[in-house]
């Protein structure tokens, strides 16, 4: 299967931040879609490439700006370097994703959730379930 500019970029950045989203080909297919026409309309409405890429690229990635891969990543690196090697700390990550969704869930997630207040309760909370998990 050939994959568009955009299906590249987004899957791309989907490896690095959410790899529990890269097996969704419908999502992805829909999503970049989505930028190609952003781009489309914007050069149609006079925009220059730079312009255009930037709105499709707006486009290409509402809503993924945080990471709760990441973020466990985060906790995991920071608290936890003691016990769970560098080399471990992405499968440990991909692994608790599904464990830790409950505590993901009681938090109203946005792409700048990471500079609010709620960001460091949710950190200490993930930090305590991944005790509970016994790292």
């Amino acid at each position: 299967m050939e994959l568009s500019y955009f299906q590249l970029r987004l899957v791309a950045f989907l490896e690095e931040n959410h790899p529990d989203k890269i097996n969704d080909r419908q999502f992805i297919r829909q999503r970049s879609e989505l930028a190609a026409e952003a781009y489309s309309e914007a050069i149609r409405n006079g925009a220059n490439h730079i312009e255009a890429e930037e709105l499709a690229n707006a486009e290409l990635l509402r809503g993924l700006h945080f990471s709760r891969y990441n973020t466990l990543f985060e906790v995991l690196s920071e608290e936890f370097s003691d016990t769970v090697s560098d080399e471990k700390i992405q499968q440990y990550a991909v692994e608790l994703l599904p464990l830790c969704k409950d505590v993901f869930a009681t938090y109203e997630l946005h792409d700048s959730f990471e500079d609010t207040s709620e960001y460091e309760k949710l950190y200490t909370e993930l930090t305590g379930k991944i005790v509970a998990y016994g790292l």
